[in-house]
């Protein structure tokens, strides 16, 4: 019985020695949660007809955007007045604003563009100052709303507002 008691006793201290050399890193821990995910790519590129008002006529025209970051986009232009063509292009800084399930949801943009116009027989450069916003309505369909101020009328540039829809891409 002595030595069962001995026995019993040394296994007891075994087990408590063992449990007092165990590093607490080996218990077993709750699984970190999942990183968040990151938000879903909303597509900022678009291309889409378009109407520019101004200078007392209407011209009808394809208006797009590239994005070149989160925040800088090409928009190259051609509209087709009465009298010729005009095209060029904008350099815009976006401004994107986003409702709580990160959806993008409008976009105001300001920027500068330059602007090549043939009418009449007459080749006219313009560069005009530039600002508008895009309204997302679905994941494929964008309206765009600017206004063109020319930084010089004496060319016989006006002030310009153009509307538009954009396919997105």
């Amino acid at each position: 019985m002595k030595t069962k008691l001995i026995a019993f006793v040394a296994l007891l201290s075994s087990i408590v020695t063992f449990g007092m050399i165990t590093p607490a890193s080996a218990q077993v821990e709750p699984p970190s949660p999942l990183p968040p995910s990151s938000p879903p790519q909303v597509r900022q590129s678009s291309i889409g007809p378009s109407v520019l008002f101004g200078n007392g006529q209407t011209a009808i025209g394809v208006d797009s955007k590239f994005s070149l970051s989160d925040n800088i986009s090409l928009r190259p232009f051609i509209y087709f007045p009465s009298n010729g063509t005009d095209f060029g292009t904008a350099l815009t800084y976006d401004i994107p604003l986003r409702n709580n399930d990160s959806s993008l949801v409008i976009t105001p943009f300001v920027g500068g563009s330059v602007d090549y116009n043939s009418s009449n027989g007459n080749n006219v450069t313009t560069v005009s100052l530039v600002g508008g916003a895009d309204v997302d309505l679905s994941d494929s369909l964008r309206l765009k709303g600017s206004l063109i101020v020319p930084l010089s009328t004496d060319r016989g540039q006006g002030t310009g507002i153009s509307v538009g829809a954009g396919f997105r891409f």
